[in-house]
């Protein structure tokens, strides 16, 4: 598998109560500022305050930007994403920063789709018109988001989907974005994090991705569920996050009561 070296870092989390994360962001000895010495081209963080997604953006580096110190300081909520970029396709530019938003989903993304100038136009073929009238930005990230949003909506609405809907979309994204980008060796990176508040989705594939979780209580829900492209570090004394890597091709899927399922994107 030939996959580019530049690629970027995200996070996720959903809680039953608000949470916060400033040790993933910030604190941890691998937290995301410091990965983002690594990857310096902007950052993005998104919240939902009463349902409404949230996102701040910036162009600076996150380890030296005082705006990411502040937000990882005080956001507090029960849905978060993060991401810091290293730029692949696209200019480092406000419309090329994660997460995406688009109606109530967020969507970030860990990976590189190759022969880009080639796949480019296939790929927005796929993407729904009245969605990709909506196209901000120049790059595979933000396509694929739209790509998973025109998927969705072939199974109802964007709107309060169902976490069935949302998983069989984003495997479908997947899958054709494969069957349009790759050939020989050339593979395509699709780690990618979704949200719309209530759910939370991901898959690994081309990159890594870890999951943490407690036990589920006896009516299968778990306290919260995490995800990240890296081992933000160990947690603070007293800490509950321990992180275990995703096998690759993993889909994991968060349901709006925080049932958590783990399966195979080969298995769709």
């Amino acid at each position: 598998m030939v996959l580019c070296c530049r690629m970027c870092r995200l996070f996720g989390c959903r809680s039953r109560a608000r949470d916060a994360v400033s040790h993933e962001l910030f604190h941890g000895a691998n937290a995301l500022r410091v990965q983002s010495r690594e990857h310096p081209d902007g950052w993005g963080v998104g919240w939902y305050e009463n349902g409404v997604p949230r996102v701040v953006r910036s162009l600076t580096p996150a380890h030296g930007d005082a705006d990411f110190e502040k937000l990882s300081q005080f956001v507090s909520a029960q849905t978060v994403v993060a991401h810091v970029r290293k730029a692949s396709v696209g200019r480092v530019a406000d419309e090329n920063t994660h997460p995406f938003q688009r109606a109530p989903w967020l969507f970030a993304h860990n990976g590189t789709i190759p022969d880009w100038e080639r796949v480019r136009a296939p790929l927005e073929a796929l993407i729904d018109p009245s969605l990709r009238e909506e196209l901000r930005g120049e790059t595979d990230s933000e396509r694929c988001f739209l790509l998973f949003l025109s998927r969705l909506r072939r199974h109802g609405e964007i709107e309060r989907a169902t976490v069935e809907a949302a998983t069989a979309a984003l495997a479908e994204t997947v899958a054709l974005v494969r069957e349009i980008a790759e050939h020989g060796e050339h593979k395509a990176s699709t780690t990618f994090l979704a949200t719309d508040g209530r759910l939370l989705l991901a898959c690994r594939r081309g990159r890594t991705l870890l999951l943490s979780s407690p036990a589920p209580d006896p009516r299968g829900e778990c306290g919260y569920v995490a995800i990240a492209s890296e081992d933000p570090g160990e947690p603070p004394l007293g800490g509950k996050r321990a992180w275990r890597l995703l096998p690759e091709e993993s889909l994991v899927a968060v349901d709006e009561r925080l049932r958590l399922t783990v399966t195979s994107l080969l298995s769709r």
